[in-house]
């Protein structure tokens, strides 16, 4: 499909389409050379050091940061939209980062692609709420049954941010009844808790902060 793209005239496409093409250290956008890579991330990266995730990575400030924070770490992010992992790509390129990098695929087909135990860590980062219509969240049972038990490392942790009042409660809750994980912290204010010291604020947060809005976070260990 993707070279059928590029290789015929283009009429009302997203231009960031094309640009993928331009970032092949930092994009990785084809289905079948996605999943080749599972139970493989450490030989792409070169080195066997851990691999966190993030599941919508947005316009990449905050994994981008997190890859030049920790160069002892992998980072890869998960990311739709095209101009999102374009502008992620050129911030990463910019910074010459060789930990890191983004994929466009939808967060429930992880399993395709991430083999057994080969996550360390994994972010998600202010998620749509759905509001009236929770059971479409993607913090429920089933992501530490379907997903995170397969591919995380036992002692592995899960990092959840949130604007949403009801979703930091709910899901706190949620925690209560899931097996094999345990919420080692939690606050209400990160920002002025002593976590807020280290923590890399995505563009969402910065938006929900200067409207006054706390951000919430939730630490999870994978127990086995």
């Amino acid at each position: 499909m993707w070279q059928n793209f590029f290789d015929n005239p283009k009429k009302n496409y997203n231009p960031y389409m094309e640009k993928l093409k331009d970032y092949p250290k930092y994009i990785m956008y084809d289905k079948n050379e996605i999943n080749n890579k599972k139970n493989k991330w450490k030989d792409y990266f070169e080195n066997k050091n851990p691999i966190y995730l993030e599941i919508g990575s947005g316009n990449g400030n905050f994994t981008v940061k997190n890859a030049e924070n920790h160069k002892n770490k992998n980072f890869i992010g998960i990311e739709l939209k095209f101009k999102r992992l374009v502008l992620s790509a050129i911030k990463a390129k910019k910074r010459n980062l060789n930990n890191i990098l983004f994929i466009r695929r939808w967060g429930q087909e992880i399993p395709e692609f991430i083999g057994e135990k080969e996550i360390s860590g994994m972010y998600i980062n202010f998620p749509d709420p759905w509001d009236g219509r929770e059971k479409n969240r993607i913090i429920q049972e089933s992501l530490f049954t379907d997903i995170i038990d397969k591919i995380m490392i036992e002692g592995g942790k899960i990092f959840f941010k949130t604007d949403h009042e009801g979703y930091y409660k709910d899901t706190l809750e949620l925690l209560k009844s899931v097996k094999g994980y345990k919420v080692i912290y939690n606050t209400d204010d990160l920002h002025n808790d002593e976590k807020g010291i280290e923590n890399i604020r995505t563009e969402f947060e910065e938006l929900f902060t200067k409207k006054g809005i706390k951000t919430k976070y939730i630490e999870i260990e994978k127990l086995n």
